[in-house]
Parts: structure tokens; C-alpha cells; sequence
């Protein structure tokens, strides 16, 4: 199988309304307007912050970047052993939850399956037409249910590195999980001591930590302080050791994450196969592609400067096209993602 790993930044999830940086703060003061009282204990993070002010006496600091005032708080609390770390990740989780929107199923079932396969929402379908692909699902209605299971015949086995804090992905596979019935299970593998190569499993690695462990790091600290993310970076270097494709959807690929530079300069140097790198992200002022291009020196190298919900979109009509309307003892697979991949960025943006 070709093996394709996709990169996750916070333009993935940004469109689902979860803060991104630039934001977190604001939208954390919108919750605390509004229910002062449940998000109390946001007042503690605040004095925090109007406290750090002081740095700017004496240093740059970028102090409505959550990312940057975690990672002070992780050296202090490294050096110093305090507490300030853990009320700050419990706010951060708060608020990520607070913006994450639950997932409901729709309440009969529809003949065109691939518009409500994640419900009634229709970002979340979008979305949902990206991860069956990466599942690499098979649904068939049978007598009124419906029936899935991952499929062991394909050519193209996916796994995916997110840098985001959020639970989206685990949240759609979840509801797949809950919703319908399955022939075998979704698994997800996050760790290197539980990676098996070749197997049907589905790899996903949180560089970053993520809000549901609690493990919440800073992309500029060292991932050897914590056990639990140092093996999940273990299997991301792993993966990309074996990657044919990189695919680096919605990351900016900004200079205080030098870590997942060098992550990538790391795998390259046991690299198999690797045929590819794509990169899809937002660039209005064209800042981000010089990044990528000054980092990347790889003749098969392509960034498109395009929304992911356009990628989205590109699948779920690639779905569309191959297959007709759900009706009868029907069987169909997800399987358009590369079809629907080499579409979107041979198109012209607009």
C-alpha cells in the first residue's frame, strides 16, 4: 500500500468555529461575559496574564498568544514546581470544549447517506467525507440499518499528525463508532509501543498533547518532559519515516514550532519512499508559501493556497460522482481521496 500521512494545523479545525491563537483569549472573555459566574475561575487566568505584562518590561512578548504564555509557564513550572501550568491547561481545555460542537446523528435514514453520514450539521459532513476516506470505510444498507466496517482491499493506507489541542478527529470516529454498526472496530493508535506496520489500524499521533489526557505542551518546549506525547512523537517520526505522501493541511508552519521542523529533517534521514509533499492552507499575503518554500527543496513539492473546507467539499463530490443514491442492499466505499486530492490542487484557486 502507498502510505499517506496528513499534518494537521489549527486551519483544520478553525472553520468548525474552535479558537486558534490569535483568538483564544477573546473568545475565552466572550464565556466569561456571558456566564461570569460558571467561568469564575477564569478571573485566576487573567490576573496571570496581566501579570506576565511585567516580561514586556524587558523582552518582546506576544502575550495574547496562548501558545507563548504557556510555554513561560511550562519553564517556570519546570524550574520552580508551581502551579500556574495546570490552571492555565484546565482553561484551556474549558475553553476548547466550550467551542466544541456536539455531533448529532439525524433521526432517519436518508438517501443521500453522504450528506448526513455525520449528522445534520454540514460542516461536520464535509469533514466526515474526509475522515470515511481516511478510514477507508465501507457502508451497506441492509434491511433498514446501516452496516460498516474498514476495508482490508485498498491501495492507500492513511494515517494523520494533528498539532492541534481539539478533539475533532476522535469526535467524528467516535459518532461513527456510536452510530452505526460496525463489522470491526475503528481503532486508533497513538502511541509507538502500539503501532504495528501494515495493519488496518488507524494512526493518529497529538504532537501537541491534547485536552482529553490533559497533556497539554507548548510547541517550543521539549517533548522528553512528558512520557505520553515523547511516544506519540516517536510514532509520528515512525510514520513519516514510511510515508510515500505527506499532506500538510491548514499549518502555517510558524517559527515558534522549530520542533516540527526538525521532526521532519529527523524522518527524512530514514525515509523509504517518500514521492510527495502537498501543503493546503489559507495565504492571503503569500507570507505562509514563502515559508514553505524556503524550507522545502524537493522537486515534488506543491502548496496551494486554498481553504480546507474547498478540500472538503472537492471530496465529498468526488463521492458523490462514483456513487449513486443510497437505496436497496446497496455496498460503496469511500475510496476518492486521491482522485478527489490530485482535482483540487491541479485546479486554479479562486
Amino acid at each position: 500500500m502507498e502510505k499517506v500521512v496528513y499534518i494537521l494545523g489549527a486551519g483544520f479545525s478553525a472553520p468548525l468555529g474552535l479558537p486558534v491563537m490569535s483568538n483564544f483569549i477573546f473568545k475565552s472573555k466572550d464565556m466569561y461575559f456571558s456566564e461570569p459566574d460558571k467561568y469564575d475561575h477564569f478571573k485566576e487566568v487573567f490576573e496571570l496574564i496581566n501579570d506576565m505584562s511585567f516580561i514586556k518590561n524587558y523582552y518582546d512578548a506576544d502575550l495574547f498568544n496562548i501558545e507563548e504564555i504557556l510555554s513561560v509557564l511550562e519553564m517556570r513550572n519546570y524550574l520552580i514546581d508551581n502551579n500556574q501550568r495546570d490552571i492555565f491547561i484546565d482553561y484551556i481545555t474549558d475553553v476548547i470544549n466550550y467551542y466544541t460542537d456536539e455531533i448529532t446523528p439525524k433521526d432517519r435514514l436518508h438517501s443521500d447517506f453522504y450528506d448526513f453520514i455525520m449528522g445534520d450539521n454540514s460542516k461536520h459532513n464535509l469533514y466526515g467525507n474526509l475522515i470515511t476516506n481516511i478510514l477507508n470505510l465501507v457502508f451497506e444498507k441492509v434491511d433498514g440499518n446501516i452496516l460498516g466496517k474498514v476495508s482490508t482491499d485498498r491501495k492507500y493506507d492513511y494515517s494523520m499528525v494533528s498539532l492541534n489541542y481539539d478533539m475533532v478527529i476522535e469526535n467524528y470516529i467516535k459518532f461513527l463508532s456510536n452510530t452505526y454498526e460496525w463489522e470491526n472496530d475503528l481503532q486508533i493508535v497513538n502511541s509507538i509501543n502500539d503501532y504495528e506496520k501494515d495493519s488496518y489500524k488507524f494512526c493518529l499521533c497529538k504532537l501537541h498533547g491534547c485536552i482529553e489526557k490533559g497533556n497539554i505542551v507548548p510547541p517550543t518546549w521539549n517533548k522528553n518532559s512528558n512520557s505520553d506525547v515523547l511516544e506519540t512523537w516517536k510514532l509520528a517520526n515512525k510514520l513519516l519515516q514510511e510515508a510515500n505522501h505527506i499532506r500538510i493541511l491548514g499549518y502555517s508552519l510558524p517559527m515558534t514550532d522549530s520542533y516540527m521542523t526538525y521532526l521532519f529533517k529527523s524522518s527524512i534521514l530514514d525515509s523509504e519512499h517518500l514521492k510527495s509533499i502537498d501543503v493546503i492552507t489559507l495565504d492571503p499575503e503569500g507570507t505562509i508559501k514563502e515559508n514553505y518554500d524556503n524550507f522545502i527543496d524537493f522537486n515534488c513539492y506543491r502548496f496551494k493556497n486554498g481553504n480546507v473546507m474547498d478540500y472538503f467539499q472537492t471530496i465529498k463530490d468526488a463521492f458523490k460522482n462514483n456513487n449513486s443514491s443510497l437505496t436497496g442492499n446497496k455496498t460503496f466505499s469511500y475510496n476518492v481521496l486521491e482522485e478527489a486530492h490530485e482535482k483540487f490542487m491541479s485546479t486554479d484557486s479562486i
